[in-house]
């Protein structure tokens, strides 16, 4: 499946103490086809650093259910209260 949306934010080298540019944008953003985020529905997104073109990079899919029983991943019970480090 492929991603929902991609994007690309490219490091604002002319932003300057006290503007209101932000420190990451793209002025010249093209889709590829029309995306449109129905209410309701899951979706994930994940951002991470682009270190070789000074950049972050989005990614935006609509949430895969995951199957009912059988072959899920076992998860960790949730802790009420945080154990101490040093368990006295």
């Amino acid at each position: 499946m492929s991603a929902l949306m991609r994007m690309r934010l490219f490091k604002n080298k002319n932003r300057e103490a006290g503007d209101n540019k932000p420190p990451y944008s793209n002025s010249n953003f093209t889709v590829q086809e029309r995306v449109v985020l129905e209410p309701g529905v899951s979706y994930s997104a994940g951002l991470w650093r682009d270190e070789k073109n000074d950049a972050l990079n989005l990614r935006v899919d609509e949430r895969q259910q995951q199957p009912q029983g059988g072959n899920n991943t076992p998860t960790q019970p949730q802790q009420t209260e945080p154990e101490p480090d040093i368990p006295f």
